[in-house]
């Protein structure tokens, strides 16, 4: 393996004693029990491979992009090493000396080209906006507005996801919040390449996206996917070269927000609710409270905590382009997390995240003779909206 990005980081590959804590929390190596694409089997691959004493194949590439991202095993890890960070930079490595799955290609092409992961052109952004109440595109296009809601690939362009910019605009109108959206200036924020190891194709992403939201003069910048969180928040600071001079929260922050000022008022909802953490919104960024508070705020619930929840919360499967590179995997770790949910006896299961709840809503339904009752899947904005009805 070319010694380039990983070569910077050879003190954290050294560091880790292959104790094998991390299969415990692995939900790749749970459902496979193969120690190869386990993070300490993938480590001493990564480790064999930097010494020249085993060639980069394709099989040992596939490998190493067999990984959700959820960062539990940097979580779980006695000697402290950041191995999502390693994963990361031999990502890197792979992509420079074109080593990576070919799928991949496909994806990049797709953003390039179309700067979405879904079509072959941009437009249709505001899809989702028809069959809105009295839906009017000026109302959703204003030149300037105190707030942009960054809306992200998926709940653009996937009908499934569509409740969940419909519930959010809904609200900021009932909330009276000045709001704006970009529309098909709105490019993919590049999560989908920046963690496969593309980082360079990320920059002019988040070049256009930053100019595009500077023009609209916005004060607060609010996204629904944790992905796009994320990388807003953490990652453009680092690879940007347009400043970014207004302030960033996800969905779940800022209804936490508009509750404690009392804009949004709420209706009681009879309900067992249990919550499911996304990755990159709980463990890669450390928004834990604020979504539980919102949950909370609605009285009638009864809201009870998943096994394993917050920083211990185990993923659901669709992170990491694992879809793409092994749809079947990424299904096992979601059946796994649906059994997890039912055993609560939750009536509805509330997530942050448009992701989640797809892959938990699909693994959900291979399960129904599991479940005597329906066990509904929401999202916050989701929930919140009902409350408000």
């Amino acid at each position: 393996m070319p010694k380039t990005k990983i070569s910077e980081k050879d003190d954290e590959l050294f560091s880790c004693s292959r104790c094998g804590a991390c299969l415990a929390v692995c939900p790749v190596y749970k459902q496979t029990l193969d120690e190869g694409v386990a993070p300490r089997g993938k480590l001493s691959l990564i480790e064999a491979a930097a010494n020249n004493k085993i060639a980069i194949s394709e099989k040992l590439s596939q490998k190493i992009y067999t990984c959700t991202l959820c960062n539990y095993c940097t979580k779980e890890c006695p000697s402290g090493v950041k191995v999502d960070e390693l994963f990361k930079a031999v990502r890197g490595d792979l992509v420079e000396s074109k080593k990576y799955p070919e799928v991949l290609d496909y994806l990049k092409s797709k953003i390039e080209k179309a700067y979405n992961i879904t079509f072959d052109t941009n437009q249709g952004r505001l899809d989702w906006i028809t069959q809105q109440p009295d839906a009017k595109f000026e109302d959703y296009l204003k030149e300037t507005a105190d707030v942009l809601y960054f809306v992200g690939c998926v709940s653009s362009f996937s009908p499934r996801s569509f409740p969940i910019p419909r519930s959010i605009t809904q609200i900021f109108k009932r909330a009276g919040v000045d709001f704006t959206l970009l529309g098909e200036d709105e490019w993919c924020c590049g999560f989908p390449l920046y963690s496969s190891g593309m980082k360079d194709e990320i920059v002019r992403l988040a070049d256009h996206n930053i100019r595009k939201v500077k023009d609209k003069k916005v004060k607060l910048l609010v996204a629904s996917c944790p992905s796009c969180y994320h990388t807003w928040k953490h990652d453009y600071p680092k690879v940007a070269n347009e400043k970014i001079d207004f302030e960033i929260m996800h969905i779940s922050q800022y209804l936490h927000a508009l509750i404690k000022e009392g804009k949004i008022k709420l209706n009681a909802i009879n309900a067992r609710v249990t919550y499911h953490d996304p990755c990159d919104l709980g463990r890669n960024s450390g928004i834990f409270e604020e979504p539980r508070e919102v949950i909370k705020s609605i009285e009638g619930i009864d809201f009870v905590e998943l096994p394993s929840a917050k920083l211990e919360a185990n993923c659901c499967g669709g992170g990491g382009n694992l879809e793409y590179l092994d749809p079947g995997l990424s299904s096992k770790i979601a059946e796994a997390k649906a059994s997890e949910i039912i055993g609560t006896g939750a009536e509805i299961v509330v997530s942050s995240c448009q992701q989640c709840e797809r892959t938990i809503s699909t693994a959900l339904k291979k399960k129904k003779g599991e479940i005597d009752y329906r066990l509904k899947v929401m999202d916050i904005s989701e929930l919140i909206l009902q409350s408000m009805l």
